[in-house]
């Protein structure tokens, strides 16, 4: 009997059966695919770290090393598990070609290495290590797609040749965020081209398990080991691994936050909207015996059955759009093997997600347990609180812009220029870098003397790095990598505090300000170099902390007069403007030229190619989540907005009858319902922008911020926020609104007697 009561009511509500099963459906897809997707994502990073085996410690140096200081040390060290020194030969951008393409324009540092001997191996796509014979090389994943590579490809170095005999994965330098790309070639080649670059070396550490990297750091740090360069640790190293999908996971689950919620508000109205037309049947059930509890059950039983469907319908869609969402993912990390744990939990989300929906359908059928029969019966009261059914349409309105704009707007953000000032760069046109060359310091000096003779430069300030040895205020030694220079003419974003213009003021980023418990007004001693332990040092005050992405995200920055000549200069950068920006371009293109015939090792790239090819992954991905949310935002507006507008048409049905009976037209009466609509459309609009803005810049400050981007604010597109996304809601609505005020058409002037009709 209440199988074939459920089976008749969805035929008679067969708008309102699709649409529950459409809410139920989305909420349990979007839930779903951000588990299955994130979980994707943490077992291939895990199962790639493991098979390549990444090393726990890495100290990346240049210059000359001492290989058996760096084995005594190790020897005497109980918690480590093994060591080595692998080479790493950087060679500039403009001396390689791949396929007939040429990477002059890439932002990368990309050089040759061999095949690691012991731990940090180079694997191929089935995660077997490589070793290439000679003439033959391995090239990093990511440039597959982004230079359409393949198999049979040759790569030239100068004019040296070679094969591509396949693609690599490297569990350090997979996401485009690492700064350097390994290409693997065979010890003869690498041998035969030294000649043709400067070689860097990766001294790394495989740690026993459960030991403290961070105390590890620190006895390398004391025992004055080589450390002119960056310092990379495992938990870094996966992190940059998972931020470029990892963002768009984010972005998908706080869509799928939103959408529960108009799920769940929309659902309630939808079932408010079935009382309302159910009222006299359910006052004859209680007239005749039936209990609260029954009734409510066979209603819930109805509802139960549309979850079981739509989280089915659900699990099913989000394995679909799993599919080319993960396709980045399984290029770089490779497939995350067995998935039983990941689809089980990905079921229990989906689940979990209907649940929630299930309670509140509950909660909302109680409703009909607070009137009485003759109540029911004669059509008077309401199934709850009579509210404002307009107010929901506002509430909804702002919510569909809102996860319009919050992707929209980080994507925006991080293309945007001016991000670089939360990267840890100054916020300038052009960007030189100077790093594979003999003499840095030397070269950096000269391009600097001819770029201050350039007559369209408008203002340039040249930075020296070096590692440096400082005290902290608890007596405690830190190696501390400093960028040295005038940080004034193009200022980083700084969460606190300023940036340094004495000197005796040091700023740090915030990594660095929280491993080494140091904040604006404490002071730091500075030494000259490494082994300067005997001379005074310059105290410096802590003046400002920044956010840093770039070389792990540790560094500092000062104005130290004279230290670059006690301190080799790891690598120096030139930041500059031109009068003209429109000139870029051809700015960049002739400094290229000139300094590639020069084979002096500086890269020219301005400042936005240089966001593209470090974040350009995160950006497409965003993109995607993006296009998505405005797909679901204008769905689930559209048929919000027709269920709640019909259930105002129903409980006012009464009273537009009534209005025809006395002479008013079917447009008349429309053009009513349109006034009040859009009297709460509007507001909901711009409730939804600020909303999009305001509170979800703070959202996206908490996802930013785990890239290390920290107290940010959002670099918005004004025509999207301001004009398109609002144009795209309110087309929606205006279809919703134009749908739904076909029912007024169905309305008949005899109503108003009693004999109520009509579908829904």
């Amino acid at each position: 009997m209440k199988k074939r009561l459920i089976i008749n009511d969805f035929k008679a509500n067969k708008l309102v059966t699709v649409s529950t099963c459409i809410f139920m459906a989305a909420s349990a897809m979007l839930l779903g695919l951000s588990i299955l997707l994130f979980g994707s994502l943490s077992s291939s990073i895990d199962s790639l770290m493991i098979k390549a085996q990444t090393p726990d410690f890495l100290q990346m140096h240049t210059g000359e090393i001492d290989e058996g200081q760096i084995a005594s040390f190790s020897e005497n060290r109980s918690d480590v598990e093994a060591m080595q020194i692998c080479r790493f030969l950087n060679l500039q951008n403009s001396q390689l070609t791949i396929g007939g393409k040429s990477l002059i324009d890439n932002t990368q540092d990309n050089g040759l290495c061999c095949q690691s001997p012991l731990f940090d191996f180079l694997i191929d796509a089935e995660n077997r290590r490589i070793q290439p014979d000679p003439g033959e090389v391995y090239v990093p994943v990511c440039y597959r797609t982004e230079y359409g590579l393949k198999t049979g490809d040759i790569m030239r170095i100068n004019t040296e040749k070679l094969s591509v005999a396949g693609f690599l994965r490297d569990s350090q330098m997979n996401s485009m965020m690492a700064s350097s790309k390994r290409f693997l070639v065979n010890e003869s080649d690498y041998e035969k081209m030294k000649i043709l670059g400067s070689e860097e070396y990766l001294i790394e550490f495989k740690l026993k398990k459960g030991s403290d990297t961070n105390a590890f750091s620190t006895a390398y740090e004391d025992a004055g080991l080589p450390g002119n360069g960056p310092t990379i640790t495992y938990p870094l190293i996966k992190m940059m691994n998972a931020l470029s999908d990892g963002m768009m996971i984010l972005v998908i689950l706080l869509v799928s936050t939103v959408v529960l919620f108009i799920s769940i508000l929309c659902i309630r109205y939808m079932i408010l909207t079935q009382l309302e037309k159910d009222k006299r049947e359910i006052g004859m059930l209680k007239a005749v015996g039936v209990s609260k509890k029954d009734i409510r059950g066979l209603y819930f039983s109805k509802y139960l059955l549309l979850s079981v469907i739509g989280c089915l319908v659900g699990v099913i869609a989000a394995v679909i759009a799993a599919e080319p969402l993960g396709t980045q993912m399984r290029e770089l990390y490779g497939d995350a093997g067995n998935k039983s744990l990941i689809y089980l939990l990905m079921v229990l989300g989906s689940l979990a997600a209907e649940g929630i929906i299930l309670l509140s359908v509950y909660r909302t059928l109680g409703k009909m347990e607070k009137m009485s029969a003759i109540q029911v019966l004669y059509g008077h009261g309401y199934f709850g609180k009579k509210k404002n059914l307009y107010l929901p349409i506002g509430i909804i309105t702002a919510a569909a812009l809102f996860m319009i704009l919050v992707p929209w707007n980080i994507k925006s953000t991080i293309a945007a220029p001016e991000f670089v000032t939360y990267m840890g760069i100054g916020e300038s046109q052009i960007r030189i870098d100077i790093r594979q060359t003999d003499d840095v310091e030397k070269t950096a000096k000269a391009a600097a003397k001819e770029i201050k003779r350039d007559d369209l430069v408008r203002d340039y300030t040249l930075m020296h790095t070096g590692s440096y040895k400082t005290v902290l205020p608890d007596g405690a030694s830190y190696n501390l990598m400093i960028e040295n220079g005038d940080h004034g003419r193009f200022p980083v974003r700084y969460i606190e505090g300023r940036y340094p213009d004495t000197a005796d003021e040091i700023a740090l980023s915030i990594l660095n300000s929280k491993e080494m418990n140091v904040n604006v007004g404490d002071t730091i001693r500075v030494y000259k170099d490494l082994g300067d332990n005997h001379k005074s040092p310059v105290s410096c005050k802590v003046c400002g902390i920044y956010s840093d992405v770039t070389n792990g995200g540790k560094t500092a920055k000062a104005c130290l007069d004279g230290f670059e000549d006690k301190t080799p200069v790891m690598w120096s950068v030139i930041y500059l403007s031109l009068k003209d920006e429109n000139l870029a371009d051809t700015w960049v293109e002739n400094y290229r030229e000139k300094y590639s015939a020069l084979d002096d090792g500086i890269k020219t790239v301005k400042i936005s190619d240089y966001i593209m090819g470090t974040y350009g992954q995160t950006i497409r991905n965003i993109k995607k989540a993006a296009i998505m949310s405005v797909i679901s935002s204008c769905l689930i507006l559209f048929v919000v907005m027709l269920l709640l507008l019909r259930l105002v048409i129903w409980r006012e049905r009464s009273g537009s009858s009534l209005k025809k009976a006395l002479g008013f037209t079917s447009a008349g009466i429309k053009g009513e319902y349109l006034k009040k609509t859009f009297k709460y459309i509007l507001p909901g609009i711009v409730i939804g922008v600020f909303a999009g803005i305001v509170p979800g810049q703070s959202l996206a400050g908490i996802l930013l911020g785990s890239m290390g981007a920290y107290g940010f604010c959002f670099i918005i597109n004004p025509m999207a926020v301001f004009v398109a996304a609002p144009a795209v809601i309110a087309m929606a609505a205006a279809l919703a609104i134009w749908a739904s005020l076909e029912e007024v058409g169905r309305i008949h002037a005899y109503e108003c007697l009693g004999a109520r009709t009509g579908n829904y």
